[in-house]
């Protein structure tokens, strides 16, 4: 069902905002998640303030979870005489909103905190200094993650990290953890890595994701990863492969997988696996931003679901 329209100026900082994730290369996927999870929360403002958007306050955020949880009908707002004549005239829906998870609230909050967040820093050096503050920081760090739906891998804990690095001596081997727990790769994807998809300049790793698709990857740790990757270009200068066997062929799955289970049972380290260190790197990354989204951009998931159940506070 097509909800209501928003106002000229609601509908100019969305399409602004949109305009500058397009030009971050955030995916049509995210793209389509802003433009809905937007249109609703400002139809909902629009519906019960009369302030200006950049004069919203953290309890009308407060307000928008509980509709959000509890769900509802959100009705037309009344005018003026309405009000005045106290007539009781039914007023129009314009949208009905069934109650969300804690994940897709999580992930709705996330969108409009990403939108204020940019209009704060737009507005930053403008003579008239609007959307100073971002509503939505401390509301969305009150929605706390469910233990639910919790993928059974285990994290992989610092302690554990530390002594699996302190273990492991070998570029090679150096190069593959950083790329898993830092850059949160999955195998497939790591398997398939090539030298010349490392560019040094934008600081980027341009890869294909599981699907198929493309991803340009902005990874954490760029310099460490880096350094290892020209190590390794020192000692194999004609190699195609970041990881590859003796006849110069891509290492399959199985070896990597192989290769970092000897690596773990070397540190001594009990009761994770290979994919614990993708786990890791979504729960790092979001107790840095406190952003769902972005997480699960960073791990290339379609579904902020999914993102939730790597994440683990405990």
């Amino acid at each position: 069902m097509e909800i209501e329209k928003i106002n000229t100026d609601y509908q100019n900082f969305l399409n602004d905002y949109l305009h500058n994730c397009q030009q971050l290369n955030k995916s049509e996927h995210t793209l389509k998640n802003y433009r809905a999870d937007l249109h609703k929360f400002l139809i909902w403002y629009q519906a019960t303030h009369r302030n200006r958007l950049y004069k919203i306050k953290g309890v009308s955020i407060g307000l928008y979870k509980d509709f959000l949880s509890s769900g509802g009908e959100l009705k037309q707002k009344r005018t003026f005489w309405q009000k005045v004549l106290k007539k009781d005239i039914k007023r129009r829906v314009l949208y009905t909103q069934r109650p969300l998870a804690v994940a897709s609230r999580k992930r709705h909050l996330s969108s409009v905190k990403n939108f204020f967040e940019y209009l704060k820093e737009y507005h930053e050096d403008r003579r008239r200094k609007l959307f100073q503050l971002n509503p939505v920081k401390p509301k969305i760090h009150g929605i706390k993650l469910k233990d639910v739906d919790m993928t059974p891998t285990p994290l992989l804990r610092r302690e554990d990290w530390v002594r699996i690095q302190e273990k492991t001596w070998r570029t090679e081997e150096r190069l593959l953890i950083f790329l898993l727990y830092y850059g949160g790769l999955r195998l497939s994807e790591v398997t398939k890595l090539r030298f010349e998809q490392f560019d040094c300049e934008t600081k980027t790793l341009t890869f294909d994701r599981k699907g198929g698709s493309v991803h340009r990857l902005k990874i954490r740790r760029w310099p460490l990863i880096y350094k290892q990757i020209e190590f390794l270009l020192q000692a194999k200068p004609q190699a195609v492969f970041l990881f590859s066997n003796s006849k110069e062929k891509a290492l399959s799955t199985k070896s990597i997988y192989n290769l970092i289970i000897k690596m773990i049972k070397r540190a001594g380290v009990t009761g994770v696996t290979p994919h614990s260190f993708r786990k890791a790197c979504a729960t790092n990354l979001y107790r840095q931003t406190r952003d769902l989204l972005k997480v699960r951009d960073y791990l290339n998931h379609k579904d902020a679901k999914v993102t939730q159940s790597y994440i683990q506070l405990d």
